[in-house]
Parts: structure tokens; C-alpha cells; sequence
């Protein structure tokens, strides 16, 4: 088979596609970029907002084991403070 050649529409076609195709790229990587740096900035957020739970968690933990008066969630506690 003999090689056909393009003809004008054809090749500007081609051209028009490859632009349309940059220019898609070059629209979507700053897009993409964008939304990269807002799950860091996300993640981050929740990284420091689990440090301030897991800082009171062992806060009020700390507070319960050095002050234990109030026992009125433990049934066998309960039970003796009745029989007295």
C-alpha cells in the first residue's frame, strides 16, 4: 500500500489536538498541585488536633490515678458503701 499523504484539515486537526491536549496538562497540574497541598495541610490538622486528645486523654488519666474518689462506676465499691 501506497503511503497517503494528510492533507491540510488533517494536519491542522492534529495540531489543534496536541494544543488542546497542553493545555488540558497545563491547567490540571496546578489544579492537582493545589489539592496535594490541601490534604497536607488537612493532614496535618488532624495529626495536631490528635496530639491535643491523646495530651488530655493521659491528663485525665493521670488526674483519675492520683485522685481516685469518685468510684460510684465500680459495682464492688458501690457495694461497700452500702453495707456500711
Amino acid at each position: 500500500m501506497a503511503p497517503v499523504a494528510e492533507t491540510t484539515e488533517e494536519l491542522v486537526m492534529g495540531m489543534v489536538g496536541w494544543v488542546v491536549a497542553v493545555l488540558l496538562v497545563a491547567l490540571m497540574l496546578p489544579l492537582l498541585a493545589f489539592m496535594y497541598l490541601d490534604i497536607l495541610e488537612a493532614k496535618n490538622d488532624a495529626k495536631q488536633q490528635l496530639e491535643k486528645v491523646e495530651k488530655l486523654r493521659r491528663e485525665i488519666e493521670r488526674r483519675n490515678r492520683d485522685s481516685p474518689k469518685e468510684f460510684e462506676d465500680n459495682p464492688i465499691f458501690d457495694r461497700r458503701k452500702k453495707h456500711e
